[in-house]
């Protein structure tokens, strides 16, 4: 019985132990300023932590750069891991939300997370991907992408939007700025056909905005961001769940044109984190937990046959007398 209950123990412990977080790796690649997918699907530069296969670009590791994307119909998995810009809180004095890509600032360079490369590049899918620290996370200024269960926190423009028919959906954005930004020239002409739903908005100065805010046309439909049955989660809500289904009772209200009509009461949408994979130091100690576990089960076995040797010979050393 009393070596049952040790074996027990041993396996629950060696459970919890291959259980526990591996460490993130960083790779001495990361220190690249700028990936590009080209063209022709090659990665340049050739060495930082992302995994080709075909038009699947998979990361392997944390990366402090900027990527550019020039071809048609790529994936980007992030695994879980993060794609770290420079910006620290400090701009450009000069640098504005809303005025383009190309205008000029002071010394302090400005940097996108994710770019594609030109109007002409369409179906890009970005997928659990951390995305911090740039003056924009995404910006996505063509049509027909997909931008899903991704973090996108700590920039000033989180996604900025000029083309139409995209998705954004299950994303964290959280703690920037502006959190999602419509970028357009004119009032009137903003991206169309988007899909914006089951995405968490935490804590963004700015939830939800865009170049068209300045000036509403009263003849322009509202602009509804849900899917007719369920929206996004807003930290700023302050409407109720009298029936407790999840939903507000009331819309949310970016403004007059812009609204919400099922926002969630609970972020569905969180953070992805890498697939964790054990290291070999986490193995090394394993093996030295279960060598020393071990010997403590042998040194226990021998002192149990010594008691029973002892108290064997003591019942002999008794019935003799």
């Amino acid at each position: 019985m009393k070596k049952t209950k040790f074996m027990k123990a041993w396996f629950v412990v060696l459970i919890i132990f291959l259980a526990m977080p591996t460490i993130e790796k960083t790779d001495a690649a990361n220190n690249a300023p700028t990936i590009r997918i080209n063209s022709n699907g090659s990665l340049e530069p050739s060495n930082v932590p992302i995994q080709r296969n075909g038009d699947v670009y998979t990361f392997t590791g944390n990366i402090d750069a900027s990527i550019v994307v020039d071809r048609d119909n790529v994936v980007i998995d992030g695994a879980g891991y993060t794609l770290r810009g420079t910006y620290n809180g400090t701009r450009a004095d000069n640098w504005v939300v809303g005025e383009g890509p190309n205008q000029e600032t002071s010394t302090t360079p400005w940097t996108i997370g994710v770019d594609i490369a030109s109007k002409g590049r369409y179906n890009l899918t970005v997928k659990n991907l951390n995305i911090k620290n740039f003056y924009v996370g995404m910006y996505i200024w063509s049509s027909n992408n997909t931008i899903i269960g991704n973090s996108i926190t700590d920039n000033i423009v989180g996604i900025l939007l000029s083309g139409d028919y995209n998705t954004i959906t299950k994303n964290y954005i959280a703690h920037n700025e502006q959190g999602i930004f419509f970028g357009v020239n004119t009032p009137g002409n903003e991206p169309l056909n988007i899909v914006l739903t089951y995405n968490s908005f935490v804590e963004n100065v700015v939830q939800f905005s865009g170049c068209f805010c300045e000036t509403y046309n009263p003849q322009e439909a509202v602009h509804t961001w849900d899917d007719g049955n369920r929206g996004n989660y807003w930290s700023d809500y302050r409407g109720a769940d009298i029936n407790g289904d999840g939903i507000g009772d009331e819309p949310y209200v970016i403004d007059p044109q812009n609204q919400d009509r099922f926002p969630l009461i609970r972020p569905e949408a969180k953070p992805p984190t890498p697939r964790s994979e054990p290291t070999l130091w986490i193995i090394a100690a394993g093996l030295t937990i279960t060598g020393v576990v071990l010997a403590v089960f042998v040194a226990w076995r021998y002192i149990q046959k010594r008691k029973l040797t002892l108290t064997l010979f003591e019942r002999k050393l008794y019935s003799k007398r």
